[in-house]
């Protein structure tokens, strides 16, 4: 019996050695993204959308202003092309559009501190003549670490516009939130942007026209 597990126990070491290890730097470069629908819509009901050329900001010191710069084009011009290639027809706004979408993004700047303490779950070390330590002995002071960084968030709607009289109501029928750590360089952080647009629709085959 023990010769068995012990055969079972290698058979489990040499399978997790030849497990894959995640690429953890290129989970933590690109935003997670995340995707809800409305159940009851009927994507292939809609066939034109309108899309503001404009793009708001949410966070940060210019909090509820409009972005219409390059990397706004940019972001535009991403879920333009995807709902173009999902079917759906671009049309100005006073020709009644199916659906309204819009784009947005948040920044913010997140602080957080950690207490670090001397030997943390070990009691009794705190015992000065542990370390052969006389009177008056001095007791190690814990110490802190702070963390700075820099979150962004895009969030692309989709909002019904064909049934709104109808409901009387605007339906969000399709977001899309894309979050994750952003840096200095400008052109880096539309690129992620840009890339956590394309992945909401990639990971959203449902939305198409008929």
């Amino acid at each position: 019996m023990r010769k068995v597990i012990l055969a079972l126990a290698i058979l489990c070491t040499i399978f997790s050695s030849c497990r894959k290890t995640p690429d953890f730097s290129q989970l933590s470069s690109q935003f997670v993204v995340t995707t809800n629908y409305d159940k009851q819509a009927n994507f292939g009901e809609y066939k034109t959308f309108y899309i503001s050329d404009t793009v708001a900001n949410l966070g940060g010191k210019d909090a509820d202003s409009v972005l219409t710069g390059d990397g706004a084009q940019k972001a535009i011009k991403a879920v333009t092309d995807n709902l173009t290639a999902r079917g759906y027809v671009w049309t100005a706004r006073e020709n009644n559009p199916d659906l309204g979408v819009t784009v947005s993004v948040v920044k913010n700047l997140n602080v957080d501190v950690v207490y670090w303490g001397w030997w943390d779950g070990y009691p009794g070390y705190w015992d000065p003549w542990y370390w052969g330590w006389y009177y008056p002995y001095y007791y190690p002071y814990p110490y802190t670490s702070v963390y700075a960084y820099t979150t962004g968030t895009v969030i692309t709607n989709i909002i019904d516009l064909k049934n709104a009289v109808k409901n009387q109501a605007l339906t969000v029928v399709w977001n899309s939130d894309g979050f994750g750590a952003v840096g200095s360089d400008l052109n880096t952080n539309i690129q992620l942007g840009i890339n956590a647009i394309n992945q909401g629709f990639a990971q959203s085959p449902y939305l198409k026209t008929n």
